[in-house]
């Protein structure tokens, strides 16, 4: 079978950038190890404009979320599936002084499009900790990623594009203008394996922060139409509240540790004071670069290697547009942006 692209990896990144190349008109065929434990697969899924402790907008998201929701709406349609699913977002504030820098921030043109309501008093959710109001947020939610990579994947399977194989580098042998891979002949081939890289030959050097992340299950009276997030998220999903996560850099496996669940345990008490069942735990590992940018592009020694990576915990946010970024380049409408080119990690 002769193809343009291999792409190598079916996660999220896999998923839409195969998805992306294969609606601009090029064949692509998708290799990819089927297993349980993938960062894409234990990921929450939650998409989220402003982010972190100061509550700042997150690396373009004016450019990301206007087109978020529409983009996976379409998605849905065209796979006859249903993965997406936006949620409000509420921020509890952590003091006056915070809830007053926001009062000035409510309206202005960068935050105002992604703010549903400014609350200075507590909204009265039982057991929420929010004695002096919060931010409402939207253009936010969730995509349910594994139900999302599951349609893609039928999608491709049904072309005759899709195989299920752990990727032997031993097999793959390239020449000047094609690479082959047992009888399949492509142009290109593109990593997009997710942690899974820093075992690749061609990219292991590259400057990857793989980071260990882990979330509980817990069963609590709360809305399920509301997202919560303080220190923690607390995420509605079927039909249990995923509350997350933990940031590890040292032990990088998929399992849930003891210190994993007694730190989310603690930073839920500082957001939900009532009482709920503990269900159970998962953990993953997520690919995020040294610079929390990823890397897109080519092989600086052979420009048949390419790589689509390095999404971190931004990934439902980030690969959409990225995907497309990165088509309209290889297909030669427009430049690699220098912001996720992995040649500047060769400076």
């Amino acid at each position: 079978m002769n193809v343009a692209y291999l792409i190598v990896g079916q996660g999220i990144a896999g998923s839409l950038l195969a998805y992306e190349l294969h609606k601009s008109g090029k064949r692509v065929f998708i290799l990819n190890e089927e297993k349980e434990n993938t960062s894409s697969n234990k990921a929450a899924g939650i998409y989220n404009p402003i982010t972190g402790r100061k509550m700042v907008k997150t690396w373009m998201a004016d450019e990301l979320f206007e087109l978020l929701e529409p983009y996976y709406t379409s998605l849905e349609k065209e796979l006859s599936a249903r993965f997406l699913y936006p949620k409000p977002i509420y921020r509890p504030f952590y003091n006056y002084e915070e809830q007053n820098d926001w009062s000035a921030k409510v309206n202005e043109t960068g935050y105002a499009s992604f703010i549903q309501d400014f609350h200075t008093k507590s909204q009265g959710v039982e057991g929420v900790i929010d004695p002096v109001g919060g931010l409402m947020l939207k253009n936010s939610g969730f995509v349910h990623i594994p139900e999302m990579i599951k349609s893609i994947r039928n999608y491709f399977m049904d072309l005759g594009l899709y195989h299920s194989e752990v990727f032997s580098f031993d097999k793959l042998k390239m020449t000047g203008t094609s690479l082959t891979y047992g009888e399949l002949t492509a142009e290109k081939v593109i990593f997009c394996e997710g942690p899974d890289v820093v075992k690749n030959p061609f990219w292991s050097e590259l400057p990857f922060r793989l980071v260990k992340g882990e979330i509980l299950k817990i069963d609590a009276d709360l809305s399920e139409d509301t997202i919560l997030n303080r220190g923690v998220f607390v995420l509605p999903k079927d039909g249990h509240f995923h509350v997350g996560s933990t940031y590890d850099h040292k032990t990088l496996d998929f399992e849930p540790s003891d210190e994993g669940i007694r730190q989310l345990q603690d930073r839920l008490t500082k957001l939900f004071d009532s009482s709920y069942t503990l269900v159970g735990s998962t953990a993953g590992v997520r690919p995020a670069t040294y610079d929390r940018r990823p890397f897109l592009g080519f092989h600086p020694d052979n420009e048949q290697i390419g790589i689509f990576n390095g999404f971190g915990t931004k990934g439902v946010s980030l690969v959409p547009y990225f995907a497309r970024h990165f088509v309209n380049y290889l297909n030669g409408a427009s430049a690699l942006s220098e912001d996720v080119d992995v040649k500047r990690c060769n400076k």
